[in-house]
């Protein structure tokens, strides 16, 4: 069995995010409404939250396929625009595509059931916000669609990239929102031990400092 290391094109996920983004706005507000925002400092806080649930999500379903839980990471590196969530553990291709989608199901799909019965207008918007973020996890997902069914995963430690084991070929599913990088021997080395079950970076700790001033503020006026 080999290795073969894939990227996810960040300019791709951005586009197909923005193209998410202002359809489920257009649609929300032909078939529900008017989104009303009261308080956009609020919002945000509640925003910034939601995507942190997502992260988490994320880590229930990959735990769901891990024999060791520890192996699931969560960290935030918001001065590269991420927080994330890691699986490195080896899990099948239906482990990763249940953990992919996990968040996009929970938090877009099934939030907007009762957003809509009850026009929570926050809620709606952030189901909206929920699907754009989700453009990574859509086309890592539309990618291992393509992939044989003996296709093991590994999250790689740069966030967007990730590791596919097979007993075939995969650089040939090469596509332009999912590159092959390299391939090799199959090994342990592909784990890397070093990283944190939690890991925040410095000036991720700022922006969550700002936030939470933002809040106090909020609920002392």
């Amino acid at each position: 069995m080999k290795y073969y290391k894939f990227e996810l094109s960040m300019l791709w996920a951005n586009i197909l995010s923005l193209v998410i983004f202002v359809i489920g706005f257009v649609v929300m507000f032909f078939a529900y409404g008017p989104i009303q925002m009261n308080n956009m400092g609020l919002v945000l806080f509640e925003l910034f939250l939601y995507l942190g649930i997502h992260e988490v999500v994320h880590g229930i379903a990959f735990a769901c396929f891990c024999k060791d839980k520890k192996n699931v990471k969560f960290g935030a590196m918001l001065e590269k625009g991420v927080l994330y969530a890691m699986c490195q553990e080896r899990i099948s291709k239906k482990g990763a595509f249940i953990s992919l989608m996990a968040p996009t199901v929970v938090l877009t799909f099934i939030a907007l059931i009762p957003a809509c019965i009850f026009r929570i207008d926050t809620l709606v918007m952030l189901a909206i916000f929920n699907l754009s973020g989700a453009a990574g996890d859509l086309l890592m997902t539309l990618f291992l669609t393509k992939l044989p069914k003996d296709v093991q995963y590994i999250d790689y430690d740069n966030v967007i990239g990730f590791y596919l084991l097979s007993k075939k070929d995969l650089s040939k599913y090469n596509s332009p929102y999912v590159k092959y990088v390299e391939s090799g021997t199959d090994s342990d080395k592909l784990i890397n031990k070093n990283i944190k079950s939690i890991y925040i970076s410095k000036q991720s700790w700022i922006v969550f400092a700002m936030i939470a001033l933002v809040f106090i503020a909020y609920i002392l006026v």
